[in-house]
């Protein structure tokens, strides 16, 4: 520890001694290397020799401003808030009294919002089925039903293989280079789900990927093949191959009675915590049968009733 008494520790010192104990706390190790990268880059060259008690918030103030300028806003957030949390664990461990760290984003622009994916009301999904039902092209339109069944990302459905498969059919394992918190998803198979695989069967059945592009053979159908779909059966701007996702999370958390859990752990959502994700990746398997299973159920009820209200 350093003395307390008229030498305090340097702004580095103190982030050195903050990163040993947060860093570890970080399952992603890109996401431990941004957060110790953020500060070597944009704080220590302007106050890392600096002692603790001696930096003002003026100081700081032109730190977060400089990274904001040539549009780094988002970066100069997420350092507004290390410099923060820094100097809140300088005063934890009494190296100071008080600081004026904290509250650095008012000086910044605001973060940009992202604006979620386009998705059609639970109420008017019989007529988006039926719609995606009529559509020609068999191979796409067995990829839409199958994305609406599963509601996986779609770069997850466009790569899957048939080898992916598992149980004789009855549940299909995404290998975790496919997945976006690079964990293997297993993904429980309705009887829906099974059956629209076995129509795609006879036409990639005798190849490795399950949705083969008919235009290039030996390759997935293309990003933007269900986005332009959509687009053609009506529904530009209101309905995009992700909002599956959305409309499944509402539904599901709405109307089917299973746990927030459960659905999140179908959704393939990123656990905050390493320990509860190692635990959790394979957690629920029944459940999530079931809820597959309910999911597929409610989807059929919609096409039969393809009315403009929600079910219950």
């Amino acid at each position: 520890a350093f003395p307390k008494k008229d030498h305090a520790p340097t702004f580095k010192d103190v982030a050195e001694q903050w990163l040993k104990i947060k860093l570890p706390s970080l399952s992603n190790g890109k996401h431990q290397g941004q957060v110790a990268g953020t500060l070597e880059r944009f704080a220590y060259p302007a106050i890392g020799s600096l002692p603790i008690d001696k930096i003002p918030r003026t100081k700081l103030v032109e730190v977060v401003q400089a990274v904001q300028k040539g549009g780094r806003v988002e970066t100069a957030h997420r350092v507004a808030g290390r410099i923060a949390a820094v100097f809140d664990y300088a005063q934890d461990v009494g190296y100071i009294e008080s600081h004026g760290a904290g509250g650095l984003v008012r000086v910044l622009q605001p973060r940009k919002v992202k604006k979620p994916m386009a998705s059609i009301p639970p109420g008017e999904t019989g007529t988006l089925l039926a719609a995606i039902d009529s559509y020609e092209e068999p191979v796409t339109r067995l990829g839409l039903q199958l994305l609406a069944l599963t509601f996986v990302r779609v770069g997850e459905l466009r790569g899957m293989r048939w080898a992916e498969l598992r149980e004789d059919g009855a549940v299909w394992v995404v290998p975790e280079d496919r997945m976006k918190a690079g964990l293997p998803h297993v993904v429980p198979l309705s009887q829906q789900a099974r059956a629209v695989l076995e129509q795609l069967r006879v036409f990639t059945g005798d190849r490795d990927l399950v949705l083969d592009s008919p235009l290039r053979p030996g390759h997935p159908l293309s990003e933007n093949t269900f986005l332009f779909a959509l687009y053609r059966l009506g529904y530009r701007g209101r309905m995009t191959a992700h909002g599956f996702r959305a409309l499944a999370s509402t539904v599901l958390n709405e109307q089917s009675g299973f746990a927030h859990d459960v659905i999140e752990r179908q959704l393939a959502h990123r656990e905050t915590d390493a320990v509860r994700a190692a635990y959790n990746r394979a957690q629920y398997l029944d459940q999530r049968r079931g809820l597959m299973q309910w999911w597929a159920d409610w989807l059929d009820r919609q096409r039969s009733v393809k009315e403009t209200r929600w079910e219950n």
